[in-house]
């Protein structure tokens, strides 16, 4: 297991930054590059935003209206769940799931996650499942 100091971690962001130049499609590929230890832990840190972290966790550009909701959110936001959208009676929500080492989007029903998905096509799939599964 890789892990960086807070200093190392620093410098690194701010190389992929320059390198991307201010283009979050192609962080989230740079990223994609590191050994995964090093990723998770940029991607869980304040040096990134949510929706930069959604691109590289699963390797898609979100809809407009998620993105606006991540790009104000700090990616260690993650570690306790971010609120995305309400689909049917529930929410989705983005987080990370520390003993799998995997980010996922939920389907929360206000008191537990009922069913979470991971890697590309999550979010769709966590929308129909709260469309099938919490409908009024």
């Amino acid at each position: 297991m890789t892990v960086m100091t807070d200093a190392e971690l620093t410098l690194l962001a701010d190389s992929l930054y320059d390198a991307c130049e201010d283009d979050d499609a192609e962080l989230a590929r740079l990223m994609r590059e590191l050994d995964p230890d090093v990723a998770v832990q940029l991607c869980t840190s304040d040096l990134t935003n949510a929706a930069q972290t959604y691109m590289y966790a699963f390797g898609e550009v979100p809809d407009i209206d998620v993105y606006d909701i991540l790009l104000l959110e700090p990616s260690s936001q993650l570690l306790h769940g971010i609120k995305i959208l309400p689909v049917e009676l529930a929410e989705l929500i983005m987080g990370f799931d520390r003993s799998k080492k995997l980010f996922f989007i939920g389907v929360w029903d206000g008191e537990k996650i009922l069913a979470a998905f991971t890697g590309e096509g999550a979010y769709d799939r966590a929308a129909d499942f709260a469309r099938e599964h919490c409908s009024a």
